[in-house]
């Protein structure tokens, strides 16, 4: 028993007992590191770049993209980190075909993609898909001093009308077909719809590159009143924006679409990308939208007021049929050269 109590005290079995140990610890962190360091090298972080109108600033920048980093990591385990970048939709698109570094395009319009599939930065089988809706709508002064109802009161003498630039601007060419459409679809009268916008246009003080930088010049004092989307108007008297915003009775409904930028996408990221696009469509983010007064996908949501006499881009021909017709050949060849609608007459650089 001495002989055992001995062993177990002598000063050079301890050593080599704790070296022993020391080696087993040190082999299970390195074991440990090593095998998270293997995971994180075959899942790296991702980085995806998404292109927006600027409308969708605040819903994407507080809503959508810190939810979806959340989810694709909390799911995956692996690093995704979103940026974000602003401007008017047709401006944007310019961008991307010089070759901006975007993965996702967010689009006032299904046009503005159609550029990019010609320059083939999206592929000919790539669909974008709607994300929602927002109906067009009149802003004037609170109280609505000059009693504006229907895009046909601002053709009254004396209204000076602030509109966004259709060269810049998707809520500028959504802006025209509103103005022509609700005659159109009033009267069925091409030539009275004409004259409609022609009178419009007699009442446009100030031109702005955007719809968004146009509720900045008004919010300033400026115009008495303009068009843009109920989604930003909204926006636009949370921040404190004095308003009166008017739902005209006829008006359309614009589209804003999400595509793939396939020629910016790396397979690494594919997966993601494709999983931000149907996050886009699922409840959880048509919730967040509606809470940023889109309109849902679906076109049926009990928080927003109904439209008596809604409209679409199909009920004027597709976009192919009324950019030719009221755009190019209307407001390019007979009004902005009649007014001289010139550069000059741009105001901002910045928003939709």
């Amino acid at each position: 028993m001495k002989q055992l109590w001995s062993q177990i005290f002598n000063r050079e079995i301890w050593p080599k007992i704790f070296s022993g140990v020391l080696f087993v610890v040190v082999f299970l962190v390195i074991f440990y590191y090593g095998r998270q360091a293997i995971i994180a090298n075959s899942h790296p972080p991702i980085k995806l770049i998404v292109f927006a109108f600027s409308t969708q600033e605040e819903v994407l920048n507080k809503g959508i993209l810190p939810a979806f980093e959340q989810a694709w990591e909390s799911e995956t385990g692996q690093e995704l980190e979103m940026e974000a970048v602003f401007g008017p939709s047709a401006s944007l698109a310019g961008q991307i075909d010089l070759g901006a570094p975007a993965d996702i395009a967010i689009f006032s319009n299904i046009r503005h993609v159609r550029w990019l599939k010609i320059s083939h930065m999206v592929r000919s089988k790539t669909q974008p898909v709607i994300i929602g809706y927002s109906p067009m709508v009149i802003v004037t002064r609170p109280g609505n001093p000059l009693q504006i109802s229907e895009f046909a009161d601002l053709i009254k003498p004396g209204i000076q009308l602030l509109h966004a630039d259709p060269r810049s601007s998707g809520a500028g060419e959504w802006s025209l077909l509103a103005e022509y459409g609700s005659a159109m679809l009033e009267s069925n009268n091409q030539e009275a719809a004409r004259e409609q916008l022609r009178e419009i246009w007699e009442n446009v003080k100030l031109l702005g590159d955007s719809a968004r930088s146009m509720i900045s010049i008004f919010e300033l004092g400026a115009g008495d009143a303009l068009i843009t989307y109920e989604q930003d108007a909204y926006l636009a008297q949370e921040r404190g924006v004095a308003m009166e915003i008017i739902l005209p009775k006829s008006t359309i409904i614009t589209e804003n679409v999400a595509v793939v930028v396939d020629e910016n996408v790396n397979k690494n990221e594919r997966e993601a990308v494709n999983a931000f696009l149907d996050y886009l469509l699922d409840e959880e983010s048509q919730q967040i939208f509606a809470s940023y007064h889109m309109r849902p996908s679906q076109l049926s949501h009990e928080d927003f007021s109904a439209i008596i006499q809604p409209f679409t881009i199909d009920d004027l021909g597709g976009w192919t049929q009324a950019y030719t017709q009221l755009v190019e050949r209307i407001w390019e060849q007979e009004i902005a050269a009649k007014h001289d609608l010139d550069l000059n007459m741009t105001l901002l650089d910045s928003g939709e």
